[in-house]
């Protein structure tokens, strides 16, 4: 797979554009009007060329992000320079990453797992929240499939909210809704497509 997306972000300038993922960004704006995201900080796995990471260091989170393809990984440092913000991008496999801290907010922005890979990672997630912590995730929807909007081909792979509430059992849901939305992120994201939208929190 790392293969897959080095040659993804190798022929395409920007695979999922350059602008945020509009879930992410609309979430971490009503953030904004509670907390003071300049004292926070923010994980964002699998986050290939970087869009996201680099908007929420414009919005002064202090940012860390990773990705499995070295590409991306340079691109996103590349982006965020000449976006005159500092974010901190490493090339990690998701499973094998080891936080040194714990995170005001995660963002998991279309990660999708294999079926026999998920659960597992999503714990990982969970635990990396810091109590109080918020998780911003978007994925498509086990109802996406068949649609040429973007992700993965196998049902499997993708998301509902049962199956999201018994993943993230830990936290605590403030929101878990399947949507029907025109996403235009990039040339692998465009069209409409079916996401499931969802917001929790880790406990205090």
């Amino acid at each position: 797979m790392k293969g897959h997306w080095n040659d993804r972000y190798i022929e395409n300038e920007a695979a999922y554009g350059k602008t945020p993922n509009v879930y992410f960004a609309k979430t971490l704006r009503e953030l904004k009007n509670t907390r003071d995201l300049t004292k926070m900080n923010i994980l964002l796995p699998c986050d290939g060329e970087g869009r996201n990471a680099i908007y929420a260091a414009q919005l002064g989170l202090t940012v860390r992000s990773f990705d499995a393809s070295e590409v991306g990984v340079k691109k996103s440092l590349q982006w965020a320079k000449e976006a005159g913000v500092t974010i901190q991008s490493t090339c990690e496999d998701a499973f094998e990453f080891h936080p040194k801290e714990k995170y005001d907010v995660i963002g998991l922005i279309f990660a999708h797992m294999p079926s026999d890979l998920r659960e597992e990672f999503h714990h990982k997630i969970a635990s990396w929240l810091a109590p109080g912590g918020t998780l911003i995730l978007e994925g498509f929807h086990k109802e996406q499939l068949g649609r040429h909007s973007g992700g993965p081909k196998k049902e499997e792979m993708l998301f509902d909210a049962q199956m999201m509430k018994a993943d993230f059992s830990t936290l605590e849901f403030i929101q878990a809704e399947k949507v029907v939305t025109e996403i235009n992120e990039g040339e692998f994201h465009k069209g409409e497509a079916v996401t499931l939208q969802m917001k929790a929190k880790a406990f205090t």
